[in-house]
């Protein structure tokens, strides 16, 4: 009778497990139905590191030939290109096209949805220095024949530029520069992570974003969290590009890349390589020009945070030209910018993508 009974209670737990899972990808295959915006690319590339992992670009191409530089866009930590390519109507990629741009998205093996485990364990900040992002900027130069390139690095993908120039990519090979929300001090949000920078890097778990994010998408916009309040002004997001960037461009974080950030926020704040580099190194002797742009109320990114970085650009030399745009109502403008709303921010089309198509022509 005893075993009877367990019998038809792990009978019952299977099939409850079964339903709940059914219901979870039905729920899932729902809203991302009503919330996936697609979008093209004229080309799309994967190209191989030699570490055994492999990023991806996407290039959008101009109606009309240009004369001036391709422009590479780097999206950011916990993100892929999307955040930068939301849709036809809002999108800062589409922005410079329209202006006559060649323009390419580069998707960094951090923005992958498709790794695996041994890409995963090489998934690090130093790797993408080291790889990603140079050979990317070697890519496009080779494919389109340009001696020089712009670049956009939006969160992260502004922190490796600051790790990349003068060091894997030559300052010959860029011709301007824009950095979005990118921070020379990391801050730490939460209690109690500091713990796990304890622990060697490929130990370091996963924090899988990815789903948790897709099955939460519906309600992104109707039930702010502590994270909207850390990521975004989410007043100021033009409605329904939050379930959209929830569903198609969130991405989980591999182990040892949030074990760097864990590592720089629980010490003394500053992005350093594996080899203890600091990613401002290289940075004394650019002359490269660069327009920085940050959100007034970042808690990502404060006004503060993007001062050390545009301070330390080309400290060393007498005349870097060098613009910062602060965004926010006290400058002006109709909002106070957050992290995420720079780039699906309701009037991000007019004093965001604007003036960034401006400094690049």
């Amino acid at each position: 009778m005893v075993c009877d009974c367990c019998l038809a209670g792990s009978i019952g737990l299977a099939g409850a497990a079964a339903v709940g899972w059914a219901l979870g990808w039905a729920h899932l295959a729902f809203w991302r139905q009503k919330l996936c915006r697609p979008v093209g690319y004229d080309q799309t590339h994967r190209i191989a590191t030699p570490d055994g992992c492999a990023f991806e670009l996407r290039r959008l191409q101009p109606t009309q030939l240009s004369h001036q530089p391709p422009v590479l866009l780097c999206h950011g930590v916990a993100i892929n290109h999307r955040n930068l390519d939301a849709d036809e109507n809002l999108s800062l990629a589409r922005s410079l096209r329209a202006a006559g741009r060649d323009v390419w998205l580069l998707t960094l093996r951090s923005g992958r949805d498709d790794l695996s485990y041994a890409e995963r364990k090489v998934t690090s900040f130093s790797a993408m220095v080291a790889h990603d992002v140079p050979l990317a900027v070697q890519q496009v130069r080779q494919r389109t024949g340009a001696e020089q390139i712009d670049y956009i690095g939006f969160s992260m993908g502004g922190i490796l530029w600051y790790a990349c120039l003068n060091h894997t990519v030559p300052q010959l090979q860029v011709r301007r520069t824009v950095i979005m929300g990118s921070p020379g001090r990391i801050g730490h949000y939460l209690p109690f992570i500091g713990i796990l920078k304890r622990l060697p890097p490929q130990w370091m778990p996963s924090a899988p974003l990815r789903l948790a994010s897709q099955m939460v998408a519906f309600a992104a916009e109707a039930l702010p969290t502590y994270i909207h309040r850390v990521t975004m002004n989410l007043a100021n997001c033009q409605p329904g590009y939050v379930r959209h960037t929830a569903m198609e461009a969130v991405q989980s974080i591999a182990g040892p890349l949030a074990h760097d950030f864990i590592r720089w926020a629980n010490s003394d704040g500053v992005p350093r390589l594996d080899t203890g580099r600091d990613v401002f190194a290289g940075l004394a002797t650019v002359d490269v020009p660069v327009l920085m742009v940050g959100g007034q109320v970042d808690r990502l990114c404060p006004p503060s945070a993007l001062q050390i970085a545009f301070d330390r650009w080309g400290c060393n030399l007498a005349h870097t030209p060098k613009r910062m745009l602060l965004l926010g109502k006290i400058h002006g403008h109709r909002a106070d910018y957050g992290h995420t709303d720079l780039t699906i921010g309701q009037h991000a089309a007019e004093e965001v993508f604007a003036p960034i198509v401006a400094f690049l022509s």
